[in-house]
């Protein structure tokens, strides 16, 4: 959609307002194409991230593979509580699991990891 387009459906005094900012400022080109898309494996994974729990699990993982019980030692957390976040990291295929006996241990998946961060910057030009 295109900024004139977005302009159009505003109000009259907001009209007048931006039109007013337009001509003294000329800050935006009304014939401007705006991405208005979101993509929703994006979403999820700013969703996943965004918790700082799970956020300090995948920084914890990031070079070495740990078990449940020493994650969640090191973060001062119950087990069971680790678990469901992992289960979150692991339906985004960002953690790795591997299981050794009883014990299963986990690591980052630092290359799907990447591929979300570059999508994200390549979204947001950065």
């Amino acid at each position: 959609m295109k900024i004139g387009e977005l302009i159009e459906k505003l109000n009259e005094r907001q009209k007048k307002t931006v039109q007013r900012c337009l001509e003294m400022c000329k800050l935006m080109d009304v014939n401007e194409e705006i991405e208005l898309e979101i993509d929703n494996e994006t979403v999820r994974f700013l969703k996943v991230i965004s918790n700082p729990l799970r956020l300090s699990i995948l920084k914890m993982l990031r070079d070495r593979w740990l078990c449940v019980c020493i994650i969640a030692e090191g973060l001062e957390q119950d087990q069971t509580l680790i678990s469901h976040h992992l289960r979150s990291l692991k339906e985004m295929d960002l953690v790795y699991e591997r299981r050794e006996g009883k014990l299963k241990f986990y690591r980052t998946n630092t290359e799907n990891l990447s591929k979300y961060l570059e999508k994200l910057s390549s979204d947001f030009r950065i």
